[in-house]
């Protein structure tokens, strides 16, 4: 066949797949007219997201890149939400940072976002309902987990959604070439991230540092011979091109995030489950704890203590276990740990993220 032929076959293609968009928007649209009959005040279901995708992901058995798919159908899940009601979502901004990004990636170019600083402001921003969700890191691969955002939910009413992973890829943005480049701007953990890229290729180069990535790219917009360490998106929003691609030292790092909100999700099939627990002043009590979960055949993923804020040298753990808070065996490890532990505190059962 002539590369005109196959041309014509992708354009039918593609005239078929805008009819069906357009049909599945006027269903959303329906949707969204039952939710307000019936008061049904979300938008955004987390465990419905998990499951139309995990469902898609099921039955492709051609050469479509899974990855793709994820995202294809994330704007189109985004796009059908934004026709039944407008929703806000807080990040850590500025814009362009790598929270911006995990928000952006997770509830898609249709959705409002607001940059917020610092980070912990993020949950006063969705308990006020100035934001329906926030986006939080609480856990880097590298430098382990974001302990004031960890502490932050010992205060808040508020439920863990969802979770969202976030590979680090931090670029070298300038508007010269590499060998004009006199300064270079970022964040403290960028520079640490990239000492030995920047010690083969920029060893003369003034290192300055600043609040954040999105500011390091603004001022690499704005001087002729400096560059930023920051993240694709910033160079895109700040219009300063790549001068060299993913220059970290370690190629796996990756942030793990936390989408918070006032609805905890039904189960989706693919969960997991957070809380903390205090365990009585006795010997052997955390090991009992661990057993419980142990008896009740649930993988604990995480484990970490901290203090409990209450009384000096005093602890609690906080914990993660896959499972939902409805299903019988986590149901039943739970009442266990409740007759055991001076407190236990569900933070949230959401669907896992795709790592």
């Amino acid at each position: 066949m002539e590369l005109t032929e196959y041309r014509d076959q992708i354009n039918e293609i593609d005239d078929q797949i805008l009819r069906l968009l357009q049909k599945r928007a006027e269903i959303s649209k329906q949707v969204g007219a039952i939710k307000a009959e019936t008061g049904v005040a979300r938008v955004y279901v987390p465990h419905r997201h998990k499951q139309v995708i995990e469902r898609l992901k099921a039955q492709n058995q051609g050469t479509f890149p899974e990855d793709a798919l994820e995202a294809i159908w994330t704007e189109i899940l985004s796009a059908s939400r934004s026709l039944q009601e407008s929703e806000r979502v807080a990040f850590l901004g500025p814009v362009g940072s790598f929270g911006h990004l995990a928000a952006l990636c997770h509830f898609g170019a249709s959705t409002e976002l607001i940059p917020v600083r610092p980070q912990v402001d993020i949950f006063t921003e969705v308990e006020s309902g100035r934001a329906d969700y926030g986006v939080v890191a609480i856990e880097n691969s590298l430098q382990g987990t974001v302990r004031d955002v960890l502490e932050r939910f010992q205060r808040t009413t508020l439920w863990i959604c969802a979770e969202t992973f976030q590979p680090i890829k931090q670029h070298l943005l300038s508007m010269a070439p590499l060998t004009e480049i006199r300064s270079v701007y970022s964040h403290p953990q960028p520079f640490a991230q990239c000492k030995t890229w920047l010690r083969s290729y920029l060893s003369n180069a003034e290192q300055i540092e600043v609040v954040s990535t999105s500011e390091a790219a603004r001022r690499a917009a704005q001087e002729p011979a400096a560059a930023a360490i920051a993240s694709e998106l910033a160079s895109e929003i700040y219009q300063v091109p790549i001068v060299a691609n993913s220059i970290m030292d370690e190629p796996d790092n990756t942030t793990r995030f936390f989408v918070i909100g006032k609805y905890l999700p039904d189960p989706s099939g693919y969960d997991r489950t957070s809380l903390f627990f205090a365990i009585p002043d006795k010997v052997g009590a955390l090991h009992q704890a661990l057993g419980i979960l142990e008896d009740a055949q649930l993988n604990l993923s995480y484990l970490e203590s901290l203090p409990s804020r209450t009384k000096p040298w005093e602890y609690i753990f906080f914990a993660e276990m896959e499972g939902h808070i409805a299903d019988e065996r986590v149901i039943v490890a739970l009442g266990h740990l409740e007759e055991l532990c001076r407190e236990v505190n569900v933070l949230g059962s959401y669907p896992r993220g795709t790592q």
